[in-house]
């Protein structure tokens, strides 16, 4: 039977691992003590695939063993029916041989009665002949009176001879038929023991066959259940390193906005932005990341916020409409784009449908359109960047919103 244990004792210590950084204290770390645990999470997840993999290697290699046990079960199954139809067919010889050696026994007792009884016919006809062995053939003949007394007398003769020769052959021939019968009933018998000694040897090699087949799949199927329980169990674990990176990544973006807004403290306050949406829960930060289409690393000149579909957008600063267009403009979708008079240019991308035209002046707080999804996007969103005066991208995050 294949080791499981070695699996399972990773598995429990992994999960140690993980309960030990689930429950760690939630100090105020840097992002760099984040990545760390991050990193720390990510070789435990490895480590919970790693074995995983193993598992499931197994649970195949049991799949495909399970599957020839199958194929030789089945053809088990076949040999058995067979077995159990050439049984039947034996139990059939014996009944038949059985009911033969029934006639043939009463066919014995007929003929061993016909024996003693010419046994006793010829046995009476000796002890008559012994008793008048005085009165020989040639007394007889001279005791005639004539020549047709002599005849008659001769004829006489013959019969009784006769009729002692014929005594004889009947009982020769009935001790004869009684050997006879006696020699094919003890064949019959003998035969018909083989045939039920045959009979009980294919049965126990039948019995023996069918435990063989039920216990080859049930061995299976407890090491298959088994195994998969184990796979469920591992399955789960990973989930929750999987949670727990999930939480290290959003801490891990909080500690880096943090770190940013404290480095680019002396434009705070410099433009008087409000925020541009109803929410602020962030899917993507300024700087470089991992493309969620393409999944090259690149650089993000925005924040990408979280909204439902259809909800409104305002500008950020009072301004001046320099492009309000609809299509795939390059990637951003329908796009709007307002410069201020502090000198910085806010972009509003991938909306549903703008709200208004190219050299429209607008107030601070007005919708300039609506969230949406197109252009190079996975989902409803806005994306949200602000251009300097030199038209170099700088971190959102980086201004104060009242």
């Amino acid at each position: 039977m294949f080791e499981h244990r070695a699996p399972r004792a990773i598995l429990a210590a992994v999960l140690a691992l993980v309960l030990l950084t689930a429950g760690a204290p939630a100090f105020a770390a840097t992002s760099g003590e984040i990545q760390d645990e991050l990193d720390e999470l990510n070789g435990q997840k490895s480590s919970i695939q790693s074995e995983m993999g193993d598992i499931q290697s197994r649970i195949d290699s049991l799949e495909y063993e399970q599957a020839n046990t199958l194929e030789k079960k089945q053809m088990l199954d076949e040999k058995i029916l067979l077995a159990q139809e050439e049984l039947d067919v034996l139990a059939e010889q014996i009944a038949i041989e059985d009911g033969y050696l029934t006639a043939l026994q009463e066919d014995l007792d007929e003929a061993r009665e016909n024996e003693q009884d010419q046994r006793q016919r010829w046995q009476e006809r000796v002890r008559a002949m012994e008793e008048s062995s005085d009165v020989g053939y040639i007394q007889v003949l001279f005791e005639s009176t004539s020549f047709s007394d002599l005849l008659t007398r001769l004829d006489l003769i013959n019969e009784v001879a006769a009729y002692d020769e014929q005594l004889e052959e009947e009982y020769t021939a009935a001790r004869e038929s009684v050997q006879e019968l006696e020699s094919r009933a003890e064949a019959v018998r003998e035969e018909n023991e083989q045939r039920r000694e045959e009979w009980k040897e294919k049965q126990s090699i039948l019995e023996t066959d069918v435990a063989t087949a039920n216990q080859l799949m049930a061995g299976l199927e407890d090491n298959l259940e088994e195994y998969q329980q184990m796979m469920d169990q591992a399955a789960a674990w990973e989930a929750e390193v999987e949670a727990l990176i999930a939480e290290k990544k959003k801490e891990l973006l909080d500690a880096q906005l943090l770190e940013q807004r404290g480095s680019q403290a002396g434009v705070v306050n410099q433009a008087g932005f409000i925020w541009p949406s109803y929410t602020k829960q962030l899917s993507s930060y300024f700087g470089n990341r991992k493309h969620p289409i393409s999944g090259i690393w690149t650089g993000h000149k925005g924040v990408d916020i979280l909204a439902n579909y259809g909800t409104s957008v305002w500008s950020a600063a009072a301004g001046t409409v320099i492009n309000a267009s609809i299509g795939w403009n390059g990637g951003f979708g329908n796009v709007v784009m307002v410069m201020h008079p502090s000198g910085y240019t806010t972009i509003y991308a991938h909306l549903s449908s703008i709200a208004v035209v190219t050299g429209q002046s607008v107030a601070q707080g007005q919708v300039v359109g609506y969230v949406g999804s197109t252009g190079n996007s996975t989902g409803s969103h806005l994306h949200f960047e602000v251009h300097d005066m030199y038209g170099t991208p700088v971190d959102p995050l980086a201004f104060s919103y009242p």
